[in-house]
């Protein structure tokens, strides 16, 4: 049964907030995807809106969110919609889980966007939750909201925001038991989180301890959002020339806004936009502190100047540097490709520039065409996929003997793309080259790691079996 609405409830309009995003860090060029807002008042939900949002580049994780780039260059830009955002969000109380996340996107939109302000008053159900639901394991929205027998459906911004809406009924029902009947015991102004957050993520800003006037004032006109692209361009100099160690950072970050249209800086600004991620990318490769992480953001925008070109320019004149930097930076860890098969495809040049071909054989040749590039920049994870688009688009033109070889040839320079295998050995299976068959779907499973691609590996053991019985069969007959 759900709590009955404390009196904090009735005496306050809250709205609720939840973003999907492209990552992680507005700072570092990530935007929404999609936006969802409930709002509570009067002791109830009176109000819910959500809407896809074009973030004017890829839509990043989509196997969390599930929403792919097609479907978001069909939605609006942010700014169009925030008629409907700004008067929901009026002298409300800013709702979110972890709300320091939410709100340093929502901030980095509106003031993209130049207009609209955020709320003086933000309330973290995370916080809250850790207060008063003790006994849980974690206090992830989906733990807490399934301690309370709340049906969600988690990572999508609707359903996300409205069960913290429940969440919150019943975070505050408790906290009135607790004897809290106040809300300014349970919330922060909105200014001090959105400061905590950003500054916590700076290796060096405005209030940074014994920074020249200069260079403190560049950082001042970067945080407060003066001027115009010169200003800035200008700013990111001074930066630069003092060795900050935020400069690659920033001009990545300003490169990726002058990509596309902003309030801020106008018109998209491609050629700007490109001295300027150049630029960053020179400046995080300088860095032994870079990881692959901080140049994907810089990666990702430069892909997006090149949608719609032939041919990619801007990516491929990243080759043979400093893809070949990119592609020598330890690995991330983390990605789906280090932890399926101990290759890295975070911040690639070369997963950008396949990804730009993509599995269309109408763009097989072209592709074909970079496989030198990325052999030349030892980005193994790119070259794996790329021999795996353009030898299924070859097997298709009925021309499997070439696909076999170009397989091989990836295979001999290192790659671990698992179709590439799965294909290469089928081939020669079908041909009763069983010893070759199976030395490849040892080789492949021998890469093996974690749990991903399970039906991939059960098909490579699976022709390893067959291999091996026939293998026995020959030998028992030769006997």
């Amino acid at each position: 049964m759900a709590p009955l609405p404390s009196d904090i409830l009735r005496a306050h309009r809250f709205v609720v907030l939840d973003c999907e995003t492209t990552g992680l860090a507005p700072e570092r060029g990530d935007r929404m995807v999609s936006l969802a807002l409930v709002t509570v008042a009067d002791g109830r939900i009176t109000d819910r809106w959500s809407t896809l949002l074009d973030p004017g580049r890829d839509t990043g994780p989509v196997h969390v969110h599930g929403i792919t780039t097609a479907q978001s260059t069909a939605a609006p830009r942010f700014a169009a919609v925030l008629p409907q955002l700004v008067s929901r969000l009026e002298g409300a109380v800013l709702v979110a889980h972890n709300v320091g996340f939410d709100l340093r996107f929502l901030a980095m939109e509106l003031e993209l966007a130049g207009v609209g302000r955020l709320p003086e008053t933000a309330l973290d159900t995370l916080a809250l939750a850790r207060r008063y639901l003790p006994e849980l394991a974690n206090h992830r929205l989906t733990t807490c909201v399934a301690s309370l027998g709340i049906a969600h459906r988690a990572h999508r911004a609707d359903s996300d925001a409205e069960v913290t809406a429940a969440l919150l009924f019943e975070l505050l029902a408790r906290a009135e038991a607790d004897g809290h009947t106040e809300l300014a015991r349970l919330t922060e102004p909105t200014a001090e989180v959105l400061r905590r957050e950003r500054r916590g993520r700076a290796r060096c800003d405005m209030d940074t301890d014994g920074l020249g006037e200069e260079h403190r004032a560049a950082h001042r006109l970067i945080a407060h959002w003066q001027g115009g692209a010169d200003a800035w361009t200008r700013a990111l100099t001074t930066l630069q020339r003092d060795g900050c160690p935020e400069a690659g950072r920033l001009w990545g970050w300003f490169g990726g806004m002058v990509s596309g249209p902003t309030a801020v800086f106008g018109p998209p600004q491609p050629e700007l936009a490109r001295a300027a991620l150049r630029t960053a990318l020179r400046l995080l490769l300088a860095d032994p502190r870079t990881a692959r992480s901080d140049v994907a953001p810089v990666l990702t925008w430069l892909a997006a100047l090149d949608q719609g070109a032939e041919p990619p320019s801007h990516l491929l004149d990243l080759f043979p540097e400093p893809a070949a930097a990119i592609a020598a930076l330890a690995d991330c860890g983390g990605c789906w490709s280090c932890a399926t098969l101990g290759l890295c495809a975070t911040g690639s040049a070369g997963a950008a520039l396949v990804s730009h071909y993509g599995d269309d054989p109408a763009w097989a040749d072209e592709l074909a065409a970079t496989l030198p590039l990325l052999r030349a920049a030892g980005d193994l994870a790119a070259l794996g996929r790329a021999a795996r688009y353009v030898g299924q688009a070859l097997e298709r033109r009925g021309r499997g003997a070439d696909a076999a070889l170009l397989w091989q040839s990836a295979v001999d320079d290192g790659v671990r793309d698992l179709v590439v295998f799965n294909r290469l050995s089928l081939h020669h299976e079908r041909r009763g080259a069983y010893a070759v068959a199976l030395a490849l779907c040892e080789r492949a499973l021998a890469f093996r790691r974690g749990e991903g691609a399970q039906a991939a590996w059960e098909t490579l053991e699976r022709r390893a079996g067959r291999c091996r019985l026939r293998l026995a069969g020959a030998e028992h007959g030769a006997g």
